[in-house]
């Protein structure tokens, strides 16, 4: 008991409880004075100063309650929408991304494997032997390297068929799709071959994506 006093002492004695103290001196004579002037007025005038008063809280709760109330409503609203435009952003991102992992693990397995040594040349022509006779193979020269990121490089190679019968152009792009190395051939051009119209010239791209060793 006697802290509790010594504390409302300290209080009492504190610049805040100066500051109540000069507040309540400062209100108490304005209030009575305010008080005897209303017990003044005739009924209806207390009624109306009551309504106004009520108006008055009215207002005041409205501005200083309804509405922040409402702004912070609106503004947590506007938050959840953009959170969930984000959180639609997120997922999207992850489909792209199995996606392109999905993509990346195929193009892996469509690759040649890593060699310094590797030739496209070299590869075309042991898959043309016993396809066709040697006579009719024009040429395979191979083109320069296209660098496609730092883990792959793109290797093509032109192939020239001289006077070659449709069945032996059909073995040939058996042999191209039947080696173990994923050769895709592309730009192919077929044009008959004077004077025999039963034989064509040919003349096709392949390229395959190559690992970088």
């Amino acid at each position: 008991m006697a802290e509790m006093e010594k504390l409302l002492a300290a209080l009492r004695n504190s610049p805040a409880g100066t500051y109540a103290r000069q507040a309540q001196n400062w209100v108490s004579p304005r209030y009575r004075v305010l008080r005897a002037r209303y017990y003044k007025l005739e009924k209806r005038e207390r009624r109306l100063l009551q309504l106004a008063a009520l108006i008055l809280a009215v207002l005041a709760g409205y501005n200083l309650i309804y509405l922040p109330i409402l702004s912070y409503q609106s503004g947590l609203e506007d938050e959840i929408v953009a959170r969930q435009r984000d959180l639609a952003e997120v997922r999207q991102m992850v489909v792209t991304y199995r996606r392109l992992k999905t993509e990346l693990a195929t193009l892996e397995k469509n690759t040649a494997p890593p060699a310094k040594d590797f030739s496209l040349t070299s590869i075309l022509t042991t898959a043309l032997n016993g396809a066709v006779e040697a006579d009719k193979i024009g040429g395979i020269s191979g083109e320069p390297d296209k660098p496609i990121s730092d883990q792959f490089t793109q290797y093509s190679a032109l192939l020239k068929l001289n006077g070659v019968s449709l069945a032996q152009l059909v073995d040939v792009l058996y042999q191209i799709k039947s080696l173990k190395v994923p050769v895709v051939v592309s730009n192919l051009s077929i044009r008959k071959h004077n004077p025999d119209p039963h034989s064509y010239d040919v003349d096709m791209t392949c390229s395959v994506l190559g690992k970088n060793a």
